[in-house]
């Protein structure tokens, strides 16, 4: 008897919420009832509506959960009670790869620190790209001091 009640009442929750709401647009769009009274009573009903809607709609969510959760936990240990012991393992490790730390012996590296494959230090790079630096080109004359660039500019007019 309790279970239909309750289902009752879910119902009239909603129903009740979802009538306020439609009453609240018809006072709002009704242009025959335009008085403050009317628009103040349909400012309130849309509101109460929808808090009154939304409490139905999580009162119906609830007791649906709740009335499958016995159902839930009895297919849940019927699962868990299935289900084979775990397997105890030992682990053996030589059985896997060394790791990262242990491969990087000295005897292991390649390339020593600091040096390339022949035994020579890498070619230096410049400090904006990575382009090689030609040592042997001469550099690029640096550009007169401001004073004479501005004197010449001036002397030239």
């Amino acid at each position: 008897m309790q279970n239909r009640t309750g289902l009752i009442l879910c119902a009239l929750s909603l129903l009740t919420g979802f009538l306020m709401i439609c009453l609240g647009g018809f006072f709002i769009s009704n242009s025959i009832f335009h008085s403050q009274r009317n628009l103040v009573m349909a400012y309130v009903l849309l509101p109460m509506g929808f808090v009154i809607l939304l409490s139905g709609i999580f009162w119906a969510t609830y007791r649906q959960a709740n009335e499958n959760k016995e159902m839930f936990n009895h297919v849940l240990r019927q699962h868990l009670a299935s289900q084979d012991l775990p397997l105890a393992t030992i682990d053996r490790p030589d059985f896997y790869p060394p790791s990262y730390e242990e491969s990087l012996g000295a005897e292991n590296q390649a390339f020593p620190a600091g040096r390339g494959l022949l035994g020579f230090p890498p070619p230096p790079y410049t400090a904006t790209s990575l382009e090689l630096e030609d040592e042997y080109v001469p550099q690029p004359e640096a550009p007169p001091p401001y004073q004479a660039s501005t004197a010449c500019a001036l002397g030239g007019r």
